[in-house]
């Protein structure tokens, strides 16, 4: 019976090792667990922080640009304001309408200047929504001057002998193509 006690008594000793085993082997699951969690914590308030930084930086920059806009829209208000009193001994009604445009793209800079990025976001996304027609109509006057612009820039150099287009660039032109003779196309 000895032998059976001893047994006993082994096995006895190691089941209470293979439980303090498994606890232990708890509380350490329990502290990796801990340890993670802290980290992904730590780890969402840095790239919180750190797209709060980038936010306010572009915010920053925006805001920079349209005072800078503001300022260009104070130009050229300014501008219309002395071509209406260019005109006004000459064409005192046309002097008022430049008069009252100046009246209102100045207003138009003084609003640009007290609203922030959020504000005129929205602002221009609600006038969108409303009146669509003034957006298409915007930017067709845009590309309008544009055009116009480079086509006078075009018109300027060609005079001054700058080269443009392919000539501007070091590519030889393409030659140039044969004329077209009645009948080539459309038959005798």
């Amino acid at each position: 019976m000895s032998d059976s006690s001893s047994i006993r008594s082994g096995a006895e000793m190691a089941s209470g090792a293979a439980d303090t085993l498994r606890s232990s082997a708890a509380d350490a699951m329990a502290k990796v667990s801990d340890v993670a969690q802290q980290a992904m914590g730590e780890a969402k308030k840095s790239a919180s922080s750190l797209a709060s930084a980038a936010t306010e930086r572009a915010k920053n920059a925006a805001q920079e640009r349209i005072s800078s806009g503001a300022d260009l829209l104070g130009h050229v208000a300014a501008s219309v304001r002395a071509a209406a009193r260019d005109l006004e001994p000459n064409a005192p009604q046309l002097a008022g309408f430049a008069d009252e445009a100046a009246r209102r793209i100045e207003d138009f800079s003084h609003d640009i200047r007290e609203k922030s990025v959020e504000q005129l976001l929205a602002t221009s996304s609600e006038l969108a929504r409303r009146q669509p027609a003034v957006l298409f109509g915007a930017a067709a006057a845009c590309g309008f001057l544009l055009f116009r612009m480079i086509k006078t820039a075009s018109s300027t150099a060609s005079q001054s002998g700058a080269p443009l287009g392919e000539e501007a660039y070091g590519v030889a032109p393409l030659p140039e193509s044969p004329p077209i003779t009645s009948g080539q196309f459309h038959g005798p």
